[in-house]
C-alpha cells in the first residue's frame, strides 16, 4: 500500500498497475471526470428530447456536438489509463520506464481528443450561430472563426507530437534527441483558444442588439449566448494552471492542468447544448410563470398596443420609422423563444415577430397577401402579428387573424 511517506521518500512504483497517489489532486481529478461525464450524458439526452419536442430533425450541428460528446469520453478513457498506469501524482524518478510510456502515451491521447472535443463543440456553436443568424456578413464572419479553430486544433494535435524529435522521445527519455520549449509550446495553444473563446462571446451581441424584441427578451437572449463566458473563465484557469508544470517532474505537477482540462472541455459542451433545451424548461417551468405571464401579457388602456384591436374591421397597419435592421426572427410558442431564419437576396431584410395560438414562420408578403390579411375577419381568438423590416428603413405592423 502506498502512502504519502513513500512519494515524498520517492519509493520505487514496480507493479504494471500502480494504486492511485495518495494526494488531494488525484481525488480531485477523479471527481471533476464523474460530475462532468454524468453532466453531458444528462445534456445530451435533454438536447435530443428537446428535439423530439419540437418536432425537428437532427442537423449539422448535432453531429458535431455528438462528435465531440465521444471525444470527451475517450478523454475520461485515456485519463483513468494515464491514472492507473501512469502513475499521474507520483515523482518522475519513482517511475519505471514503462509507467512513463504509459504515461506520455496517455497525456499525448488526452490532448489529440481535448483538440477534437473543443474545436467539434466550439463548430457546433458556431453552426447554430450561422444558421440562427443568417446575415452575410455575419457568415462570412463565422466562416472565418470556423477556419480558425481547425487551425487550433491542428496546432494542439501537432504540438504534443513533435515538440519532441523523434517522436518516441515523448516517451522514452533514453532516446537520443531534444524536446523544444514545451511550457512556451503549451501556453501558445492555450492563448490561441482563450482569443478564440473571447471573439465567439462577443460574435453574436451585436446581432441580437439590433433585434427589434422587447428588452426583457433581448436581455433573455444574451443571458443565453453570454453564458459562454463561463469557457472565457474555465480557458483562463487552465492557461494559469500550466505554470506549475514542470516536465523534468511531469506525473508529480500535472494533476492540476488535468483538473482544468477536463472542466473546461465539460463547461464548453454544456454551454453548446445549453441554448437547445429552451422547450424542456418551458414545459418544466411554464406551470410556475403562466400566472406572472397572463399578468404581462394583459393589454392595458391607452398603452403601446391599442392598436391590437380585437373588432371586425380590417387591421390597422402603422407606420414605425426606425433604423434598417438587419436579420429575421420567429417568435413560438412563447414570445421569449427566438430563432432566426434567411435573410432575402438582393439586400432586403426582414424581421418578423409572430405570436398567438398558431406561430409560424411569415416571410415576404406579396400585395395580394397583403389584401388577403385585410380581409380577414377576427372571429378567431387567436392571432398573429408580423412585423416586417424592409430596405425603406421602415416597419409595417400588421395584425390578421389566423
Amino acid at each position: 500500500m502506498v502512502n504519502a511517506t513513500d512519494i515524498e521518500n520517492h519509493k520505487k512504483l514496480t507493479s504494471t498497475v500502480v494504486p492511485l497517489a495518495p494526494r488531494s489532486e488525484t481525488g480531485q481529478i477523479i471527481h471533476t471526470a464523474i460530475i462532468f461525464s454524468v453532466l453531458i450524458a444528462v445534456w445530451s439526452a435533454l438536447r435530443l428530447y428537446a428535439k423530439r419536442m419540437r418536432g425537428t430533425p437532427l442537423q449539422i450541428e448535432d453531429g458535431l456536438f455528438y462528435i465531440s460528446v465521444v471525444a470527451f469520453y475517450g478523454m475520461i478513457v485515456a485519463l483513468f489509463l494515464a491514472l492507473y498506469l501512469g502513475a499521474i501524482g507520483y515523482h518522475m524518478d519513482q517511475l519505471e520506464k514503462k509507467h512513463v510510456a504509459r504515461l506520455t502515451q496517455s497525456v499525448l491521447a488526452i490532448q489529440g481528443l481535448y483538440g477534437l472535443a473543443m474545436c467539434a463543440s466550439k463548430w457546433s456553436i458556431l453552426w447554430m450561430l450561422k444558421r440562427i443568424f443568417a446575415v452575410r456578413s455575419f457568415q462570412l464572419v463565422t466562416w472565418a472563426i470556423i477556419v480558425v479553430q481547425a487551425a487550433w486544433m491542428i496546432m494542439t494535435v501537432l504540438i504534443g507530437l513533435l515538440i519532441c524529435r523523434p517522436i518516441q522521445k515523448n516517451w522514452d527519455p533514453t532516446v537520443s534527441g531534444q524536446c523544444g520549449n514545451q511550457i512556451a509550446g503549451y501556453t501558445a495553444v492555450s492563448v490561441y483558444n482563450v482569443i478564440v473563446d473571447v471573439v465567439m462571446c462577443i460574435l453574436p451581441i451585436p446581432m441580437i442588439y439590433n433585434l427589434q424584441v422587447k428588452k426583457p427578451y433581448k436581455a433573455a437572449l444574451l443571458g443565453i449566448f453570454g453564458i459562454g463566458v463561463v469557457t472565457v473563465v474555465f480557458s483562463i484557469l487552465r492557461l494559469v494552471s500550466l505554470r506549475s508544470v514542470d516536465f523534468n517532474d511531469f506525473a508529480f505537477t500535472v494533476p492540476d492542468v488535468i483538473i482544468w482540462t477536463y472542466a473546461e472541455t465539460g463547461v464548453v459542451l454544456l454551454v453548446a447544448c445549453s441554448p437547445l433545451l429552451r422547450p424542456i424548461f418551458d414545459k418544466v417551468f411554464r406551470p410556475f410563470l403562466s400566472i406572472t405571464r397572463s399578468k404581462s401579457e394583459r393589454p392595458s388602456h391607452g398603452g403601446s398596443i391599442d392598436y391590437l384591436t380585437s373588432g371586425n374591421g380590417p387591421s390597422q397597419q402603422p407606420k414605425i420609422k426606425s433604423k434598417r435592421r438587419s436579420g429575421f426572427v420567429t417568435v413560438g410558442d412563447s414570445e421569449e423563444s427566438l430563432e432566426l431564419g434567411d435573410v432575402g437576396e438582393r439586400g432586403r431584410t426582414h424581421t418578423n415577430i409572430v405570436s398567438g395560438h398558431d406561430a409560424r414562420e411569415v416571410g415576404p408578403r406579396r400585395s395580394r397577401d397583403r389584401d388577403r390579411d385585410r380581409r380577414a375577419g377576427s372571429a378567431d381568438n387567436g392571432f398573429r402579428m408580423g412585423i416586417v423590416v424592409e430596405k425603406e428603413v421602415s416597419q409595417t405592423v400588421n395584425l390578421v387573424n389566423s
